[in-house]
């Protein structure tokens, strides 16, 4: 019957411990350092090389985070904490191991013992057994604390010369390696014999049973609860399924407005209590009387029937209040304001899903620009230079009677100095300073080519499939000042070659990566970098073909980034119009449309030509020949007319027939 051995003193389930151990520490430290990396880049809120943003919003918000990191200052979060105490885990484990010193679990051989061949005779062994033990005897051994050691090693040397010098018992160790003949099975449990032992049973149990009884399936259930109530962009699905019902085909932005007050979301983002009505209805004055100023109305006092309708309009105050830059006294508020405005940014995120599921185009490019206002926390009638600082309703009157109509952050960068200083005359120079840097940091793109193409085909032909690629390029703004002066670089639209077509796209591990460019955003409460929306679609009948993302142009001067939409050709040939709009996820004013045309050739006129090109008639000579002569009502032997017409070159041969036949 087999017998198992046990690890004693531990050490090679140590090194299990550690493996494992450092399968989960890895990772996750990773994890948590490169986040912390990236919240670290983000809040200096500027790009590489550039100075910080001097606008009052990014002071505020580099405040905050200041303030922020020194109130969470000692404090250790729950995933640091179970990381460091996994790591000193990890070290008590490694430095056990590396000091526990591993008994020679070798086997007892006695040849190698009385270091003696396999051939030795009695007398050698003998001879070895008597030189040894006037080492090894413990009479002869003088030092008191090596006498242990020395009888060991002396018994080993008895019991090796005993079996040697008997005949039986070396027979019994050369046939089955152990002196006493066959020897049960062992096996080995790299398990510490403690584990296993009557007085820890409990304790074991306790541990396992909390393990995996109590702490597993929590993490489990936690999981469930949370996936099966939200999509991929953290969206629940009652809002999707509200969004669903509510957005329709000819929104707009203020339409898209009031579907997104009525997400779960943002009413789950709130609580309501009586105490509050005060001061909601002097925020919602406040609130009321600026947004007016952009021709929006808003009831800034009701009276709520059910607990529903409180909620809702308190939504409205508190996303209402961020376009309006407030920044409210009251913490609980601010709390509210800041993860409403959070969540409406993810909620259109939702509409422009089902926009792109039913193939409208008009709301899908105002759910985009309702985005823009929402990280930009600009009032969205007032306009993409709301974005800048020191803006208000007569700073935009001003800027739009200008000898150069000006309405967005990039004509401001483009502007002269003529046109710049009568700009810039209605505010201090310090404003107009600030102003002119912040413009600056709103990202201006081009785009370089834009072509349509079917892999591997020369021509697009009815129900095929098309590619639709489009390649941006993130300008710095000198070069922006440049095309202003010198002219815009037209779009190339050639259509690539059929090996250009055919060309796969770069793996994940063949790119490079880019650094990311930051968008402005000082009242948004979160850092946003800048993304790029490709819509292809119809105005005319409000279609929107396919839809793309360029998730990172990278910085200014950064290599051009492309993106690839497919589609089906249209079923009949012809010449159809298209617009492509590229516009920014998080920035107003930013954003830029073309028009293309799309060329469809039907496939008998390709047939056609190809005959006519490439396949020769029958040799007259032939059956062939004779056959389709005679189909023709001729003589065989005369020339023979194509299929669309007379070919222009007649072949010789035909021609020294027809003269000899003469």
């Amino acid at each position: 019957m087999g017998a198992y051995e046990y690890d004693d003193n531990g050490t090679i389930f140590n090194y299990f411990v550690i493996s494992f151990l450092s399968l989960v520490l890895v990772p996750a430290t990773y994890s948590v350092l490169s986040a912390k990396k990236g919240q670290t880049a983000g809040t200096e809120g500027h790009v590489r090389g550039l100075p910080e943003c001097p606008c009052d919003g990014c002071k505020l918000k580099r405040d905050r985070v200041a303030r922020r990191k020194v109130a969470e200052k000692g404090f250790v979060s729950a995933k640091s904490l179970l990381l460091i105490v996994g790591w000193l885990v990890f070290a008590a484990v490694a430095y056990q191991t590396a000091t526990t010193k591993i008994a020679d679990a070798g086997l007892w051989d006695p040849y190698e013992i009385l270091g003696v061949s396999t051939s030795a005779t009695a007398s050698e062994v003998k001879k070895a057994f008597r030189k040894l033990s006037l080492k090894y005897h413990p009479d002869k051994v003088t030092e008191e604390s090596e006498k242990e050691a020395a009888a060991v090693v002396y018994n080993d040397l008895a019991k090796a010369q005993k079996v040697l010098t008997d005949d039986e018992a070396r027979k019994t160790w050369d046939e089955f390696g152990h002196p006493d003949g066959r020897q049960a099975l062992q096996l080995g449990i790299a398990l510490p014999k403690y584990l296993v032992e009557s007085k820890n049973n409990m304790m074991v149990l306790f541990v396992y049973g909390s393990v995996f009884g109590i702490l597993m399936p929590l993490l489990v259930a936690k999981w469930w609860y949370t996936s099966k109530n939200m999509n991929n962009d953290k969206i629940s699905h009652e809002t999707m399924g509200t969004l669903y019902k509510e957005v329709k085909d000819q929104m707009r932005i203020n339409t898209l407005l009031d579907v997104v007050f009525k997400a779960d979301d943002l009413l789950d983002a709130v609580t309501y209590s009586k105490s509050e009505k005060a001061v909601l209805e002097s925020l919602g004055d406040q609130v009321s009387a600026e947004i007016g100023k952009y021709g929006i109305i808003f009831e800034s006092r009701k009276k709520y029937i059910k607990v529903e309708d409180a909620l809702l309009h308190k939504v409205q105050i508190l996303l209402f209040s961020h376009f309006c830059r407030f920044q409210l006294p009251d913490p609980k508020l601010a709390a509210e304001q800041a993860l409403v405005a959070e969540r409406a940014a993810l909620v259109v995120v939702g509409i422009l899903q089902i926009c792109a599921a039913r193939f409208w185009l008009a709301p899908a490019i105002a759910a985009i620009e309702l985005r823009q206002s929402i990280v930009q926390a600009v009032i969205p009638t007032k306009g993409p230079l709301g974005q800048l600082p020191h803006v208000t309703l007569e700073t935009l009157k001003h800027f739009v009677t200008l000898k150069k109509r000006t309405t967005c952050p990039r004509e401001i960068v483009e502007l002269d100095d003529e046109v710049r200083k009568e700009a810039f005359s209605i505010m201090p120079s310090q404003h107009a300073d600030e102003m002119s840097k912040v413009a600056e940091q709103y990202p201006i793109v081009r785009i370089n080519k834009a072509n349509f193409a079917v892999a591997g085909e020369e021509f697009i032909t009815p129900g095929s499939i098309v590619t639709l690629t489009v390649q941006l390029e993130h300008i710095t703004p000198s070069e922006a000042r440049r095309e202003k002066r010198e002219g815009v670089i037209p779009v190339d639209v050639t259509p690539p070659t059929v090996a250009e077509s055919e060309v796969k796209p770069p793996t994940w591990f063949d790119k490079q990566g880019l650094e990311p460019f930051p968008t402005h955003c000082p009242y948004f409460p979160t850092e946003k970098s800048s993304s790029w929306w490709v819509l292809m679609g119809n105005l005319e009948n409000n279609r929107l073909i396919s839809l793309g993302k360029v998730s990172n142009a990278g910085p200014p001067g950064a290599q051009p980034q492309t993106c690839k939409l497919q589609f089906q050709a249209p079923p009949n040939a012809g010449s159809w119009k298209f617009y492509v709009f590229v516009k920014n996820d998080c920035n107003m004013g930013c954003d830029l449309t073309i028009e293309m045309t799309l060329t469809v050739i039907d496939a008998p006129e390709l047939s056609a030509e190809i005959i006519e090109d490439d396949i020769s008639e029958p040799g007259e000579d032939t059956i062939a020949g004779q056959m389709a002569a005679i189909k023709s009502g001729k003589v065989p032997g005369e020339s023979v007319k194509g299929a669309k017409g007379v070919r222009d070159d007649v072949d010789d041969s035909s021609d020294s027939d027809d003269s000899d036949s003469d």
